[in-house]
């Protein structure tokens, strides 16, 4: 079972998902925060640097890859019902950094992934096994964490067993989310060498970072 306890596993069948603390080597995550930094040209004790910084990229340099660990793997495997060794680590590593912004803190608005009408995803079967969000640095409140709406996946699979056909695509059910009545969401707020797993079917969101440092994470979805 990994890293994993039954607890955690139960957790993420009943809410969607779950935050795993310190899967990733401090080590790892360390040296993949400050590859981060390099690669985008910027510097984390320099403000003036930030304005220039990639907040959204594809990375393959080995220090960031190599926070997908071995056991990253098994436990992207086992929540996903996956057979061992099938999830494998990516060619390259899709990046969403948050940097400090003014105004108000609010989330982006809740969504499923794989909803892009262009890509025409069907909802079943599913058009992925898991997503993942690994967090290179602590996030603090209202400093992009992400947020997430417990139990959402039930519900919205429901929703899109109910009218199979009007719900046969993921941009279909993710026009109609409003309709699942998933409840309040929560902020998430993972550290440095967490891992944030989520059920392709939980409604999650961005949010604004209007604190004083970005939030660095690698997302990834097998």
């Amino acid at each position: 079972m990994g890293q994993l306890t039954e607890e955690q596993i139960d957790f993420y069948n009943q809410n969607g998902y779950v935050l795993i603390s310190g899967l990733i080597d401090p080590d790892i995550a360390a040296k993949g925060e400050s590859k981060m930094w390099s690669v985008m040209g910027a510097n984390p004790a320099d403000k003036s640097t930030w304005k220039s910084a990639n907040h959204v990229a594809g990375y393959s340099d080995p220090e960031i890859l190599a926070c997908f660990t071995q056991e990253v793997l098994e436990a992207a495997a086992l929540l996903s019902e996956s057979d061992p060794g099938e999830l494998e680590v990516p060619a390259s590593a899709f990046v969403i950094n948050v940097f400090p912004t003014e105004g108000e803190w609010v989330n982006h608005g809740m969504h499923i992934d794989h909803a892009i009408p262009e890509d025409d995803y069907s909802v079943f079967p599913r058009p992925l096994r898991v997503a993942s969000i690994t967090y290179l640095n602590d996030v603090e409140p209202h400093s992009g964490g992400t947020v997430v709406w417990p139990g959402s996946h039930k519900k919205i699979e429901a929703l899109a067993k109910s009218d199979p056909v009007r719900y046969e695509k993921m941009w279909q059910l993710n026009n109609e989310l409003h309709l699942a009545e998933i409840g309040e969401p929560i902020e998430l707020l993972g550290n440095r060498g967490d891992v944030l797993f989520y059920h392709y079917l939980t409604a999650h969101s961005g949010s604004m970072n209007v604190g004083s440092y970005p939030r660095l994470a690698l997302v990834h979805k097998w």
